[in-house]
C-alpha cells in the first residue's frame, strides 16, 4: 500500500513538474514581451518630456517665468491615479489608470495668457500619462520576474529533491518486497522438500510393514 501510494505521489509530482516547467516557459515569453513594451514606453515617455519642456520654454518666453509660477501654484488637482490588478498567467500584476477631472472653465484667464500655456499643459498631461503607462509595465516586469524565480525554485525542488527522494524510497520498498518474495519462495521450497521427504519416509515405512 505504501509503495502504491508512493508511485501515485511520483506520478503527481512529475505531472506537477511538467506543468510548472511549461508555466516558467510561458512566463519567460511574457517577460520578454513586457520588456519590449517597456523599451517602447520609455522612448515615448522621453519624447513626451522633450515636447513638454519645449512647450514650457515657449510659454515662458511668451508670458514670463514669474507668471507661469503664479498660475502653477493656483492649478487645481485634475488627475487621480487609480490602481487595480490584472492577471497574467495567474500572476496578479498592477494596472494603473489616470482619471481626469474635466473643468467647466480654465483656472486661468485667457486675456493674460498665451496659447503656448495651453500647449504646455496638454504636453505635460501627455507626459504624465506616458509615465503612468511606463510605471505599470515596470511593476509588471518586476512581478513576472519574481514569479519566474519562485516557480523555478519549485521546479528545481521537484526535479532534484522531491521526485528523487520519492523514487529512491519506492525503489527501496520495491527491492525489499522482491527480497522478501525470494525468501518466501526459498522457504516454501524447503518446506515442500521436507514435506515430500516425510511423505516418502512414511510410504517407505508402510511398504516395509
Amino acid at each position: 500500500m505504501v509503495l502504491l501510494e508512493l508511485k501515485t505521489k511520483i506520478k503527481l509530482a512529475t505531472h506537477g513538474h511538467d506543468l510548472l516547467k511549461e508555466k516558467v516557459d510561458a512566463l519567460i515569453i511574457e517577460f520578454y514581451n513586457v520588456l519590449d513594451e517597456i523599451k517602447s514606453a520609455q522612448s515615448e515617455s522621453e519624447e513626451a518630456l522633450d515636447v513638454a519642456h519645449e512647450q514650457l520654454k515657449l510659454a515662458s518666453l511668451k508670458m514670463g517665468i514669474s507668471k507661469l509660477k503664479e498660475i502653477g501654484f493656483s492649478a487645481p488637482h485634475t488627475l487621480t491615479l487609480n490602481a487595480s490588478t490584472k492577471s497574467i498567467m495567474g500572476v496578479k500584476t498592477p494596472k494603473l489608470a489616470l482619471e481626469r477631472k474635466i473643468l467647466k472653465m480654465p483656472f486661468y484667464g485667457s486675456e493674460f495668457t498665451s496659447i503656448t500655456l495651453d500647449n504646455a499643459i496638454s504636453a505635460f498631461r501627455e507626459y504624465i500619462y506616458s509615465v503612468t503607462n511606463l510605471a505599470e509595465k515596470l511593476a509588471t516586469l518586476q512581478k513576472l520576474s519574481y514569479e519566474i524565480s519562485s516557480t523555478k525554485r519549485r521546479v528545481n525542488a521537484l526535479n532534484y529533491i522531491i521526485i528523487p527522494r520519492l523514487t529512491n524510497t519506492a525503489r527501496f520498498i520495491d527491492l525489499s518486497l522482491e527480497e522478501e518474495e525470494r525468501e518466501n519462495f526459498s522457504r516454501m521450497k524447503v518446506i515442500k522438500k521436507k514435506l515430500n521427504l516425510k511423505k516418502e519416509i512414511k510410504m517407505t515405512g508402510e511398504t516395509n510393514e
